[in-house]
């Protein structure tokens, strides 16, 4: 999973964007949530899930933190088990799943569209 996190953080950085640590972003709730990946272009965070394999509960965990947090989320799943009923429910959550490799791509066009939140 390391190698995985590091090609997106290498995505991330030709994005313009910078890695946030901790990758913790505070609630609406007040909870903290973490997430695997977190970046931020000065104000503006983007964040990914990585799981090994994505099923309904997941997708419902990291929904969960973007219903909170107000951040985009995206999954990351290598080796792309994912279930049929995940995939639905994430599009219907507005969460992408996504390789590695297509994760670092979403930067670029994704910067533009990042939503404000402070720590």
């Amino acid at each position: 999973m390391e190698f995985e996190r590091l090609a997106i953080e290498v995505g991330a950085t030709k994005a313009g964007l910078k890695p946030v640590v901790p990758r913790t972003v505070q609630g609406e709730s007040g909870v903290v949530h973490s997430f695997s990946l977190l970046f931020s272009d000065g104000g503006r965070v983007q964040a990914f899930d990585i799981y090994d394999s994505v099923s309904e509960i997941e997708v419902v965990k990291s929904y969960a933190k973007k219903l909170d947090t107000g951040c985009p989320v995206n999954i990351v799943c290598p080796e792309g088990n994912v279930t049929e009923g995940a995939g639905r429910l994430a599009a219907s959550y507005g969460i992408r799943i996504v390789s590695p490799e297509a994760a670092a791509a979403l930067l670029a066009p994704e910067k533009a569209h990042l939503q404000h939140r402070s720590n």
